[in-house]
């Protein structure tokens, strides 16, 4: 008979996020339309966790009550975020999103010609929809399309870094979102002294 394998424990942690919540960071995540779609919440849990047990550990955080009772998502039909709920979790399906960049530095390609000026400003283009979104800029046209001709900026494996994944959110923002025609602002909110210092 097999061993039962032992199930990881979560439980709310007391945390204040000061930062997320200033009125700087508020102002700017209302713009992009993230304000009501947006919460964070730190969970803590009972044990290590490796790699390989990533199916495992998603499992039984989705299925742990008090994930289930805090954990927050946006209701399509109220347009605000509420609370979970109670759910039986038949299957999940998890992926490691790697963290190995942690630097801003990342982002310095971004001023090149053609996409984002010395002094910060996105360069304008004509209107397309791409997967949804208006775009009417490079850096929007980049983040979405491999026809860009700023594509090849970033790896594939780069584009799957938290940092780049946290950066493209922002910038694409909500259905409403009003695009800020300067770089430095996503960064700035985005950066290790704003939203990253939170997970």
């Amino acid at each position: 008979r097999m061993e039962e394998r032992k199930k990881f424990k979560f439980d709310v942690a007391n945390k204040k996020y000061l930062t997320f919540n200033s009125k700087d960071v508020k102002t700017d995540l209302t713009r992009w339309d993230l304000v009501s779609r947006l919460a964070l919440t730190t969970f803590s849990y009972n044990d290590y966790f490796k790699d390989y047990q990533a199916k495992d550990f998603a499992f039984d955080f989705f299925s742990d009550p008090v994930v289930q009772h805090n954990l927050k998502v946006y209701s399509t039909s109220s347009q605000e975020l509420v609370s979970w709920g109670s759910h039986e979790i038949k299957e999940v399906q998890a992926e490691i999103i790697p963290c190995t960049i942690t630097s801003m530095e990342f982002f310095d390609r971004l001023v090149t010609p053609g996409l984002v000026r010395d002094m910060g400003a996105i360069y304008k283009c004509l209107d397309e929809d791409i997967e949804g979104f208006l775009v009417s800029d490079e850096l929007h046209r980049m983040l979405l399309t491999e026809e860009s001709d700023h594509w090849e900026l970033y790896s594939e494996d780069e584009r799957q870094e938290f940092l780049f994944l946290l950066f493209k959110h922002l910038v694409l923002g909500g259905p409403i979102c009003q695009y800020d025609d300067m770089l430095e602002r996503y960064l700035e909110v985005r950066g290790p002294q704003q939203l990253d210092k939170h997970f």
